[in-house]
């Protein structure tokens, strides 16, 4: 009779392991988009300390620059040698736009940076992947706008 227990409890041991998995999907689209703009934000503050920006991005994050595209390693290892020290001119974001496809995520906006000389305005492109209970950033583009 012992042996049906074993062959019962490693039957059903799956089962309770799959009732107690703690789920890797976001919990909502809502939560997904608040989630997202909060790591913009953190993002905003910090995109020029690669300590920080370590967590952000996806370790096969690409980004698209002038000239290039760039993976992780050489964005923060960029940022490693160029220190941006001194004041940080005002950044904000205006016109958000935020969409979550299950575990997919983009941002479009634009970044408002504010110096002495004036306001320079940069529209954006961000796609994150929902992983391992977070977001983190797999895409980035930026377009300068000029002109009036």
């Amino acid at each position: 009779m012992r042996s049906w227990d074993r062959v019962i409890g490693c039957a059903l041991l799956p089962l309770a392991l799959l009732s107690c998995h703690v789920s890797r999907e976001p919990k909502s689209a809502e939560k997904s988009k608040q989630d997202l703009l909060a790591l913009e934000n953190r993002w905003l503050q910090v995109e020029n300390d690669p300590v920080a920006l370590e967590d952000i991005l996806a370790p096969d994050f690409l980004h698209v620059v002038p000239g290039a595209i760039i993976t992780r390693d050489q964005h923060l290892q960029f940022l490693r040698q160029h220190s941006a020290g001194g004041q940080r001119p005002e950044k904000h974001f205006t016109d958000l736009h935020v969409r979550v496809y299950g575990e997919a995520g983009i941002v479009n906006g634009a970044v408002i940076e504010t110096t002495e000389h004036g306001e320079r305005k940069t529209l954006f492109t961000d796609v994150f992947a929902y992983r391992d209970g977070k977001w983190q950033a797999v895409s980035a583009q930026e377009l300068p706008v000029t002109g009036p």
